[in-house]
Order: C-alpha cells, then sequence, then structure tokens
C-alpha cells in the first residue's frame, strides 16, 4: 500500500489518531550514507579535535580566521548536502545532522558557521533552485568558495515573517532590491546571499519573494561583526541592499510565494540546529562525568552521591530523546513527507530547550 505523504504525525495526534506508519520502524541511515558518514566524521575529529585551546581563543577573540575557514572548505564541510554530481556529498537530513553532531562537539561558532551555510543559507536553491540556477552556483558553495547567508530577519521583523519591509520592484533588468537585514549569520564571510523581500501589498503586509544575491552585485554591503553573548567566533552581521539590481533568472521559487519558501527551508533545516544540539549535549555530559568522578567531597567523589547522580542521569535521558525525535524528523523529510513543520518546531524547542 502507497503511504500517504501528506500525513503529520503530530497533526493526527492532537486529533486522537496514532499513525504509526509514520513512525515505524525507527529510521536508519542507508548502508552508503553510513559508510561515506563515517568517513567525514573521522575527518571531522583528525580536524577539530586538537584545536580546543584555538576555539577558545577564538571565541575570545569574537573571530574565526580566515586560514581556518579554509581548512574547513578543504574537508569539504560546506558540500554536505549538495549532490556528489555537482562536487557535494550528497547527504539526506539524517547524515547531515549526524555530520554536524560531530562538529559541534569540539565547537558551537564551527557548527553554526557550516550549519547556517547548509541549514538555511543555500538550503532554497536546494529546494526551490531550478537547474541553471543549482548549475551555476552548486560547485561554488559546494567548495566553499562561496558561503551562503539566508536573510530574513530585519530590525522590525524576525518571527513576524510576514513583516519584512525590504522590497523588489520590477525593471526591465529584472527587481531592485531595497532594504536592512540584520543578524545574518556568515554575514561577513558570505557571498551568496537568499534574500527575502517584498513583492507586492495585501492588507498592509507584503507578499514576500525569494532572491539569489551576490555580494559582487553593486549596492550590497555588510555591517561590522556583531559582538554576541556566545558562538563569538561566527560571522554575524547586518546586511544592507541599496539599489541591488538582481536578474530576473535569479527569483528563487515562484513569485509572491517567499514566505512559504521561507518557512520551508527553516524546517527543512531544523535537523542540523538538533544534531548541533546532540553533539554539544554529548561533549556536556563528558565534561560533567569527568567532574564528578574527579571533584572530592566528604572524603568521596561527588559522582557517589545520589542528587548528582540524578543530575547525570537526566542529562543522558534528555540527549537520548532529542537525538531520537532529531532522527525522526531528518526521516520524515529524507523520505518525502510534506507536512512536518509541527515536529521541525518540536525538535528545535525541544533540543535547545534540553541543551
Amino acid at each position: 500500500m502507497t503511504q500517504n505523504k501528506s500525513v503529520s504525525f503530530m497533526r493526527s495526534l492532537c486529533m486522537g489518531r496514532i499513525e504509526e506508519d509514520v513512525i515505524l520502524p525507527f529510521p536508519v541511515l542507508s548502508s552508503d550514507e553510513q559508510e561515506t558518514l563515517r568517513g567525514v566524521v573521522s575527518s571531522v575529529e583528525a580536524l577539530l579535535k586538537p584545536r580546543a585551546e584555538d576555539f577558545r581563543k577564538w571565541d575570545v577573540a569574537g573571530e574565526m580566521p580566515a586560514e581556518f575557514v579554509e581548512e574547513l572548505k578543504a574537508f569539504g564541510l560546506f558540500g554536505l548536502v549538495i549532490p556528489e554530481a555537482s562536487g557535494g556529498l550528497g547527504f539526506g537530513s539524517g547524515a547531515y545532522s549526524r555530520a554536524l553532531q560531530e562538529v559541534a562537539k569540539y565547537d558551537a561558532s564551527v557548527a553554526v558557521t557550516i550549519g547556517a551555510h547548509s541549514s538555511i543559507g543555500m538550503r532554497g536553491l536546494l529546494l526551490f533552485g531550478t537547474d541553471a540556477q543549482k548549475e551555476k552556483y552548486y560547485p561554488r558553495l559546494a567548495t566553499g568558495e562561496m558561503i551562503a547567508a539566508f536573510c530574513l530577519t530585519e530590525p522590525g521583523a524576525g518571527s513576524d515573517a510576514a513583516a519584512i519591509k525590504t522590497t523588489a520592484v520590477r525593471n526591465e533588468q529584472g527587481w531592485v532590491l531595497n532594504g536592512n537585514k540584520l543578524w545574518i549569520t556568515n554575514g561577513g564571510i558570505a557571498d551568496f546571499f537568499t534574500v527575502f523581500a517584498k513583492t507586492g501589498a495585501e492588507d498592509g503586509r507584503g507578499k514576500i519573494s525569494a532572491f539569489i544575491v551576490t555580494k559582487d552585485m553593486p549596492g550590497v554591503t555588510v555591517g561590522p561583526h556583531e559582538d554576541k553573548m556566545g558562538i563569538r567566533a561566527s560571522s554575524t552581521t547586518t546586511v544592507h541592499v541599496d539599489n541591488v539590481q538582481v536578474p530576473q533568472e535569479n527569483l528563487l521559487g515562484e513569485e509572491h510565494k517567499g514566505f512559504k519558501i521561507a518557512m520551508q527551508i527553516l524546517n527543512s533545516g531544523r535537523t542540523g540546529l538538533g544534531g548541533g544540539s546532540i553533539g554539544a549535549m554529548k561533549r556536556i555530559i563528558e565534561l560533567a562525568s569527568k567532574q564528578a568522578k574527579e571533584r572530592k567531597q566528604f572524603g568521596k567523589p561527588i559522582a557517589e552521591f545520589g542528587l548528582i547522580k540524578q543530575k547525570v542521569g537526566q542529562m543522558v535521558v534528555d540527549c537520548y530523546t532529542t537525538e531520537a525525535t532529531v532522527a525522526m524528523v531528518a526521516s520524515l523529510t529524507d523520505r518525502g513527507f510534506d507536512d512536518y513543520a509541527i515536529e521541525a518546531a518540536i525538535s528545535k524547542v525541544y533540543a535547545s530547550e534540553c541543551l
């Protein structure tokens, strides 16, 4: 029997129906993906594990050296989800999430830099790009020659994405974009921007479209590096488009469908954030366990006290359930389910809260 790909497990659950065939059997990666993933995990460990002191220094300095970013490129970490035919590894959401998990064990800024590129920055091209757009940009995105960023948030529009004020006005050459984007991860190092702009007004709120904008287009500028409270070595900046002429062929997906495109990009990329959270949790459990065994009070390691056992035990439970949740959401995307917005949102909130 053909499985209904439009069903949502969580929507059905809220209506009292348990769609067992959506979640059973529990998903596993294909043997080919497992083999490739083992190589990636081994390479990530070799590259990142010896750099612990560097990561601390870079976090304090608020900057990731350009030569290190070049190493990330050389290791293929910007091509994780790009098809093999275009120079990438062709990972689905499950394998991609697992790869980011490994990166996040060592440094959050590195995980965010890679994740912002693949989870959201160029995810619109992956999901909605034309063959010509993919042929033009995939190879350079796979090698990291072009790093991608996702430009949705504005000073007055964050969670309320429909409130953006950046505009795109038609002319004979295509579109002219004007506006300001805020808190753009990878903004200072990106050459490829997925930019959302109003292409029409409807009840005071804009019809939105998505565009591929590149840094070499006249009128594209980025602001200074934001000094954040955490993940300080990752690049976060403002991005400004001032009368930027964008050719017609750089429209991403259908005109006026930008809001749905943005939401699909975010939903599709949630498993990257989930994987990063899991990797960080596993590292924290390792550090907490080490501290509990080495720290002594009242003549014995604090690991022998019931409350400490409970704390570490709860950490393990939270990590285990997060990994199961993220794996299931990744499986929904990899198996071609259409409606997984609620499941993706749950995985984002739960993973970040557990972390």
